[in-house]
């Protein structure tokens, strides 16, 4: 018996053979899928509305109720970004900690990415100090300062739309280009794969 098994396959290694076999085109299939553009005709499949042309922001001192924290502004770092009113419940609490997961999935580049709620109505000062220690982190800034006299008008889609109630979570590059456009129900397994993506073949932030 031991001769047989020592001039080929045993019975056990036999059946593994067979079952790799069958399921090596699955697992082809999904690599390529999940991990490569193959079969897109050359396009990045994304899960979010990519904005063509992309649209330049300024570079803007952001703010954070840290004291002594690193002073970042809106270039030079990849900035998921988010629209909202005077005041911050509900919806709004279900944004920043969707932002803050957003970006600790992205592991050892967590330090390429930051989050930033751009605030209609209200002093930043203020309204930051009352999230200061449930999201640490998080940056704010002024929607005066981004879009004097006309909220929303930097990241306005279609012309009447109101951004601010739409809720979307926006996705802006280290050069300061709004690119990116997620719906409030967008799911955020889908957008963790894109700025996954694009961290990962990017150069720069």
């Amino acid at each position: 018996m031991n001769e047989a098994r020592k001039g080929g396959l045993t019975p056990r290694l036999t059946l593994l053979a067979i079952v790799l076999v069958f399921i090596a085109p699955l697992l082809g299939a999904w690599i390529l899928y999940e991990f490569t553009d193959y079969g897109r005709g050359g396009k990045v499949a994304s899960h979010g509305q990519l904005l063509q042309p992309a649209r330049a922001l300024p570079d803007l001192a952001l703010y954070s109720p840290v004291a002594g924290g690193p002073r970042e502004r809106l270039h030079g770092k990849w900035t998921l970004l988010m629209l909202n009113g005077p005041e911050c419940a509900g919806h709004c609490m279900d944004h920043l900690y969707r932002m803050r997961q957003i970006r600790l999935a992205m592991g050892e580049n967590v330090h390429r990415v930051q989050r930033l709620l751009v605030v209609y109505g209200a002093e930043v000062g203020p309204f930051s100090e009352r999230l200061r220690d449930t999201y640490m982190g998080q940056l704010y800034l002024s929607g005066e300062a981004l879009d004097p006299g006309d909220p929303g008008a930097s990241v306005r889609l279609s012309p009447g739309e109101d951004p601010i109630a739409a809720g979307r979570l926006y996705l802006v590059d280290p050069l300061g280009n709004l690119m990116m456009s997620y719906g409030s129900d967008a799911q955020p397994e889908g957008i963790i794969k894109d700025l996954r993506r694009l961290l990962r073949y990017s150069r720069i932030g």
